[in-house]
């Protein structure tokens, strides 16, 4: 039998605007600032081939329009999932066991979360309060084997982007 390797890109929203305090925690949407954030990692994306299969995106709106930055031609099939928003590791997990037959897939959700993911592909301390995760940055990772069975430290990590690593041309 044969294992098919997996790659994972998670993708932390842009950064948000704070400016309006009428506006829930889910309705904050991505400030000027993160709608320049979200174009660079799209053109990254687009220049290094990395169209995932399926985007997988948290119901905030920060993380929608993230999204929509992201894949304003995407080919990719995308959706929306309640459990991704504020998701912490055990459900992000529970998430990816549910994929099937894809190669390559993007989370855009929200740490502490995709930080405590990162860690435990990684096999470093989920808990760890070291916040190296910012806003609009990228980790891709090849997995080994199926979604289903994700264990501490089978991620290798490929790269690990910050908008303010790409360089505009």
């Amino acid at each position: 039998m044969t294992h098919k390797l997996r790659e994972l890109i998670l993708l932390r929203h842009a950064k948000s605007d704070w400016k309006d305090e009428d506006h829930s925690d889910i309705e904050r949407p991505i400030s000027s600032k993160g709608k320049k954030q979200a174009s660079k990692v799209a053109k990254w994306l687009q220049d290094n081939a990395l169209t995932p299969d399926l985007i997988l995106v948290s119901p905030a709106k920060r993380a929608q329009q993230t999204f929509r930055r992201i894949c304003k031609e995407c080919p990719s099939e995308f959706q929306t999932l309640d459990e991704l928003y504020l998701a912490e590791l055990d459900t992000l997990k529970q998430v990816l066991a549910n994929i099937d037959n894809v190669h390559r897939v993007m989370i855009i959700g929200h740490n502490p979360g995709l930080e405590q993911l990162y860690r435990f592909l990684l096999h470093q301390d989920p808990n760890h309060d070291t916040q190296l995760f910012p806003t609009a940055s990228i980790a891709h990772f090849i997995l080994p084997g199926s979604w289903q069975n994700l264990e501490s430290g089978d991620g290798k990590l490929q790269q690990f982007i910050r908008p303010k690593d790409i360089s505009q041309k």
